[in-house]
């Protein structure tokens, strides 16, 4: 049985590009309070660099009780989410944050790989396509959506998708197997379909 490759899951976290416009839109002309949320921006995205995720995930929580319209928040916090294991809450926030920007790409690849975890492959893939639409196509999305596919035992829609992978990467040795292994599937699948 063939073990297929682990998910890549972004660790980058947004940032916030329009922190000063959203401090001054929370707080109006209350310095302090903006410093406050400022500062527990900052400690939540100093926690999960180091590697902190609880804290980091407190820290989120309190921004997003000061601030719940900022999409960036409910990513970052997804982010956390997903690194501790805890998928639903993770899908949960990924979704928070695209029903306030649904334009966030990277938004539907993770919430992608967090739904992939949790074995709900179709609607992993349907994320994978949304990523793909705003982001273009990139080697983590197809692979990871013809993996989501393979388990799906749409075999020709994966095999499709291995090949656009090794297009962009012909070194990809993941791919080049599991194109293989797809194939197999496959051609078992039909061979069962003929004897039915």
């Amino acid at each position: 049985m063939v073990v297929i490759e682990m998910l890549r899951i972004d660790r980058r976290v947004i940032k916030m590009v329009a922190l000063g416009a959203a401090l001054i839109a929370v707080v109006g002309a209350v310095p302090a309070a903006a410093e406050d949320f400022e500062d527990t921006v900052e400690a939540a995205e100093r926690a999960y660099d180091e590697g902190r995720l609880e804290d980091a995930l407190e820290y989120y929580a309190a921004a997003v009780a000061i601030d719940d319209t900022l999409p960036e928040l409910f990513y970052n916090r997804g982010n956390v989410y997903y690194d501790l294991s805890r998928y639903q809450e993770a899908i949960e926030d990924y979704s928070a944050a695209l029903e306030l920007d649904g334009d966030i790409g990277q938004a539907y690849f993770n919430r992608g790989n967090a739904r992939f975890m949790l074995e709900d492959y179709a609607e992993a893939v349907e994320d994978y396509d949304e990523a793909i639409a705003r982001e273009g196509e990139d080697r983590e999305t197809l692979y990871n959506r013809a993996t989501a596919r393979f388990r799906l035992r749409e075999y020709r829609d994966a095999i499709e998708d291995y090949r656009i992978v090794l297009e962009i990467d012909p070194d990809h040795i993941n791919a080049h197997y599991n194109l293989g292994l797809a194939h197999v599937r496959l051609a078992e699948q039909l061979e069962h379909a003929e004897n039915d």
